[in-house]
């Protein structure tokens, strides 16, 4: 070679191959992580759902229940009357009857 002369060297190929490396190292660097990211963000998000549930049920059952156990409470109260009432009340006129026969 010559002094003062320069060499010209085509470096495409080389250009080329580097950037298809780049390229095809960071798809396998995405591939390999996305499934990782995504089953994190979707883990994440079915925690923030569950407990959006959980608190907006929280807030709406007592509003939706106390009418629903006022009612039964109130027919189940009715129901102990009628049933146990009258036979107490039989059996305290009895013993009141009994009571007064004994004293006369």
């Amino acid at each position: 070679m010559a002094k003062g002369s320069e060499v010209e060297v085509d470096l495409t190929p080389l250009t080329a191959a580097l950037s298809k490396l780049a390229e095809d190292m960071a798809r396998k660097m995405v591939q390999d992580a996305l499934p990782g990211l995504v089953e994190k963000a979707v883990a994440e998000e079915k925690v923030l759902l569950k407990e959006t549930a959980q608190e907006v049920t929280r807030q709406a059952l007592p509003d939706l229940l106390k009418p629903i156990v006022d009612q039964l409470a109130q027919e189940i109260v009715e129901k102990v009357a009628r049933e146990l009432v009258p036979d107490h009340a039989e059996a305290a006129v009895k013993k009141e009857i009994e009571r007064l026969t004994a004293e006369v």
